[in-house]
This record gives structure tokens, sequence and C-alpha cells, in this order.
């Protein structure tokens, strides 16, 4: 009778434990067994392979809006912590201070909408570390601090409901804040040039890069698993990353997304391994060698690996992100571009073969500035009326050889 009694109860224990062990495993399974809502009208490609489908939606999706805020609002500067040598206390304090209750996902998607544009780019995780969702990995995120708002979700919850495909921009090649991130011997812009380095930087030999990289991996799959199906990842900057290809191996990030999402475009800038799915200028299109003429080691070694990944993602489709307001942030002294300029920017991307990803700076609260909204939507009204200009399908090759400038409003180069 104790046998069968035993027997019994094993037996259930073991129901038990693969019905809740496996729970996790079909959940991250669906995202590779199920056509992206954005792909439906594409899916004889995506029978063939995911990734093609999302190719042949990209290439219709002509325009994109591109999102840079974050809790350095009232510095008005995404780089006021490394320009500005801002120590962590003193940062994390401004960020406890940020007030985000302008940030309304419905209004941002609707202006997209209205705007012509066919998807958008968020800013998840900038160069000083802080996440707008709620990670587990670090509580230096918007879930963990007085906001106690999670970006991300509430964003991807509205995208998906309103159809509009999602792409996740994390900055993988600058942690100004992740204790074992590479130190400025490695890269300048790595760390701030504080007058003595701070007790939470750890980084002391290779292997503890090691540490960062499985940080951004846990961070990574967190976005893939619990956010529904995104359009793909636009990683920055590529500098550091190029300088210390080894020590980053990013390749493994690239299959770990596709692991989880197959059909996600990998976006990294004009590319670090030449395996990326698009070729993305910023601001312009060319290789960034000409933004590192030094004559160190370091300099020689990106400018080398820079021009070869430039060759390998040449032919390939391209996007430019340009700004709206002169700088990637909100500032009270820009002035959103007028019609007639953001429609100059979208024709110079057509003729280069490229989707142009438009970018706006939300103010410090978080809500859209009255001249982007007004004249974001006169684009849209205008592409209503005359529809995308064509997209140069002969020409363009001889143009990206050149190189070409479509953004001219950088007076201060920042890290490419």
């Amino acid at each position: 009778m104790k046998l069968q009694l035993m027997k019994k109860f094993l037996q259930i224990l073991f129901i038990f434990l693969i019905v809740n062990v496996s729970q996790p495993i079909l959940a991250q399974k669906t995202n590779t067994d199920v056509t992206p809502y954005f792909l439906k009208k594409y899916q004889s490609e995506h029978n063939d392979f995911p990734g093609k489908a999302a190719l042949a939606w990209f290439e219709d999706a002509r325009l994109g809006m591109f999102i840079h805020w974050g809790v350095w609002g009232k510095y008005h500067a995404a780089w006021a912590m490394y320009n500005n040598r801002i120590p962590l206390v003193e940062y994390q304090k401004t960020a406890r201070e940020v007030d985000a209750s302008g940030f309304d996902a419905r209004e941002i998607v609707k202006l997209a909408e209205e705007s012509g544009m066919r998807y958008i780019t968020f800013v998840a995780k900038h160069h000083d570390g802080f996440c707008l969702w709620d990670s587990k990995y670090t509580s230096f995120d918007s879930k963990d601090y007085p906001m106690n708002r999670d970006f991300v979700a509430e964003l991807a919850k509205v995208c998906n409901e309103r159809r509009m495909p999602l792409f996740i921009y994390y900055s993988l090649g600058i942690d100004w804040t992740h204790p074992y991130f590479i130190p400025r011997e490695l890269y300048k812009s790595a760390r701030p040039d504080y007058p003595e380095n701070p007790d939470y930087f750890k980084y002391s030999k290779p292997e503890d890069f090691e540490k960062y990289r499985e940080f951004c991996k846990n961070q990574l799959t967190e976005l893939c698993t619990q956010y529904g199906p995104v359009a793909g990842f636009w990683f920055d900057p590529l500098g550091g990353v190029l300088a210390n290809s080894e020590m980053f191996n990013v390749q493994e990030f690239y299959d770990l997304i596709h692991h989880y999402q197959p059909h996600a475009l990998i976006h990294f800038k004009t590319g670090i391994t030449g395996t990326e799915d698009v070729l993305v200028g910023e601001r312009e299109l060319k290789s960034i060698s000409m933004h590192y003429p030094g004559n160190s080691e370091q300099d020689k070694k990106i400018r080398e690996l820079s021009d070869k990944a430039w060759t390998r993602n040449l032919s390939k489709k391209a996007e430019i992100a340009v700004t709206s307001q002169k700088s990637w942030e909100w500032n009270p002294e820009n002035k959103c571009a007028d019609v007639e300029e953001l429609w100059k920017m979208l024709v110079g991307a057509a003729e280069n073969n490229a989707n142009l990803l438009l970018n706006f700076g939300p103010k410090p609260d978080g809500s859209i500035p009255e001249d982007v909204a007004v004249n974001f939507r006169l684009l849209g009204e205008k592409i209503k009326t005359e529809g995308y200009p064509p997209l140069n399908k002969t020409t363009w090759p001889e143009l990206r050889k050149k190189g070409v400038d479509i953004d001219k409003t950088e007076i201060n180069k920042t890290a490419r």
C-alpha cells in the first residue's frame, strides 16, 4: 500500500515538474513558431526563412520614428554624464527626480501613424546604462526608480495593438555605469574621465569583461522573450567594439537574438562583422573610418575593421538615422525642422536606396514637443498626397561608394 502511494506521489510530482518547468521554454518557443503580426503579408517569404520576410517588409517600410529619451532630460544631452563628468551618485539623484508623466505610448504611436512612419525604434538603454524597462539584472531601471514604469512594455503593448513594428535600441558598445565595462585605456569613450576611478569600476583584467557580456546576454534575452515580437535590435556605438572586437564577440549576441526571434533584423551602424542585416548610417552613409584619423593602434584597428564591415555590408538594404531637432535629444533652444527639410531628408535617403529613421527627442517629462507633432504630421500629409519618394534602384551603388551626407546639422561629433 505504501509502495503504491509512493508511486502515485512520484507520478504526480513528475507531472507537476514537467508542466511547470517546461512552461518558460514553451513561452519562449512561441516567438519562433508564430509569424509576427507585421510579417503576415510576407508569409511565403517567412515560410522560406523568417529573415527573408523581415527584409522584404523593411524594403517596403520606408520611414521610421527614432526616439531618444532618458533620465538625462534636465541636461538636454544624452552625453551629459560623460562630457560633464557627473558622478554616479549625482546622476542617480537626477534619475530619481525625473517626472515621466508626459510619456504616453498611445500618443507616440498615433503620431508615428499620422506621420507616415511604419516602424518605431526606441532607445531602451543608452550609454548611461539606465534601462527603460523592468530588468531583473539591474536596479538602475525605470521600474525600480520612483517613476515605477516599464516604458518598453507600454510601447510594445500599443505597437502590438496598432500593428506598428518596434525596434529596440540597446547601447552595447558603451556603458558608463556597469562595473565590468572596459576602461578608458581600451576605448576613450568607455568611461567619463573622472579625476579618480570610482570604487564601482571593477574591471581589472580582460576576463572581467565576461561579466558585462553575460549581463548583456541576460538583458537581450529579457527583451526577446517578454515583449512580444520585435522587428529587430539597433546596437550602438561601433568604435569601442571594433577596437576590442575579440572581447565583445558580437556574433554571439546576434545568434542569441535569432534563437528567440529568428526574423529580428540586426542593425549595428555600418557593421562589426559584416553579418548585420541592414547597413545603417548616422546622419551620413559612409564608412566610419574617417572619424578615427589618429595614428594610435586603436584608431588603426578601428579603421581597418570598419572598412571591412562597410565593404561586406555595402550592397545591403540601408537605413539612415537623422535628427529633426539638430540634436538627438530635446533642447529648448532647438526647433523641429520644417516639413520641407524633413521631406528633403526622406528624398535623400530614397536616392541612396535607404529607409529614413527620423528622430525626435521627447521633453524631459516624456511628452511630445508641439513643433514635432505639427511638422511630423505635415510630413505625413505630404506623403499621403504625393506618396513616398521613389527608391533609386539603379545608381545607388555608385552613390554609396562615394558616401553621402543627409543630416548636416551635427556640430560636435559623438562616438560612431
